[in-house]
């Protein structure tokens, strides 16, 4: 056993050992003063000759033990009343502080798992595990294995294509948790919450696996034809013809973005899942994704659509897209056919 219990256990005894001295001495005391007053009474009438004087002092002893007695109960009363008026005020500051570091060990835990699912990294994983533990101290068992749940479920997804499904379940399963322990209530679950997942996430059309392979096949069979039949327009001056349509041009760690200056539409290339993607997106356009969709097959959720390209098949590995876009005339080629087809769709029936 540790010292600290030791020292602790050494307190309760104490304080134990002095409520029972206490009580022991206030009983003594009644004892002492019924002993005195009977003694009295006895020597008064053994020492007097008269009936009258004995019953006088009597009387007059009688109602000043009363009068003791009435005194010493009263304060006594007054006492314990005020020593339970002391420790429920201390009770309640204890409960108030209590309360405000279980509210910053919470709101601490939500910050780092945000952070964690924002930007995934080994470093946010230990942070959120720091907190995870900090929580515990404020939580049972039962309480604990339910977060446990949740926060591997929201690890496990974050990075997959149920990560925003995930993200809300989750988090809102949390935040209840949250709430009951906090508030002592079931807030439970909201009856729009399915409604809150399929407006964030939408509902994914992913292309069937066996028409993407024969897609890039044939892809690949183009880009090939493409850079032996013709020269391949250099990078940055396919840039600045881009730029003079109306679209500016934003690189990115192993990626690039084109936006529209004329409407809330993005054509990007990155890298996803191992492979490298080309992907359109217009914000709260479900219709605009079904679009594309529908002419250029594909995947899409919501108003993002997106499909794999076939240049890791062309010497483009991770790290390494921008600079391969300049020298290698094969993926470059890819990456422009995609490039005209998804500015000429979007010139000829979005920005109309």
């Amino acid at each position: 056993m540790s010292p600290a219990a030791c020292e602790g256990k050494k307190d309760i005894f104490m304080s134990k050992a002095a409520s029972e001295n206490s009580s022991l001495n206030e009983k003594l005391w009644g004892w002492f003063f019924a002993i005195a007053i009977a003694g009295l009474v006895v020597v008064t009438y053994s020492l007097s000759d008269t009936k009258e004087l004995p019953m006088t002092i009597i009387g007059a002893v009688l109602g000043v033990a009363m009068t003791v007695f009435a005194t010493f109960f009263l304060f006594k009363g007054q006492s314990k009343q005020q020593v339970a008026m002391i420790n429920e005020e201390l009770n309640q500051k204890k409960e108030v502080e209590i309360f405000k570091e279980r509210l910053k060990a919470y709101n601490s835990f939500l910050n780092a798992l945000r952070r964690y699912v924002s930007k995934p990294s080994p470093e946010g994983k230990k942070e959120v595990i720091f907190h995870t533990m900090a929580i515990r101290m404020h939580s049972d068992a039962q309480v604990t294995d339910m977060l446990d749940e949740y926060i591997i479920r929201l690890i496990k997804s974050t990075g997959t294509e149920t990560e925003l499904t995930e993200l809300v379940e989750s988090l809102n399963a949390i935040a209840c948790i949250f709430g009951n322990e906090l508030y002592d209530k079931n807030t439970g679950g909201t009856k729009s919450i399915d409604a809150f997942v399929d407006a964030i996430s939408g509902a994914q059309e992913d292309q069937p696996k066996e028409e993407m392979l024969l897609e890039l096949a044939a892809e690949e069979k183009e880009d090939e034809a493409a850079s032996n039949e013709a020269t391949i327009i250099s990078w940055n001056d396919k840039i600045n013809n881009l730029k003079t349509q109306g679209w500016t041009f934003t690189p990115g760690n192993d990626s690039f973005t084109l936006a529209s200056i004329s409407s809330p539409v993005e054509i990007s290339v990155y890298r996803k899942k191992g492979k490298y993607v080309v992907e359109a997106t217009k914000d709260g356009d479900s219709g605009f994704s079904k679009n594309l969709k529908d002419n250029f097959k594909g995947s899409r959720r919501y108003g993002t659509w997106w499909r794999e390209l076939p240049i890791n098949n062309y010497g483009v590995t991770e790290g390494t897209l921008l600079a391969q876009l300049t020298t290698n005339d094969r993926a470059r080629a890819s990456v422009n056919k995609w490039i005209d087809k998804l500015t000429d769709y979007i010139t000829n029936n979005t920005l109309k």
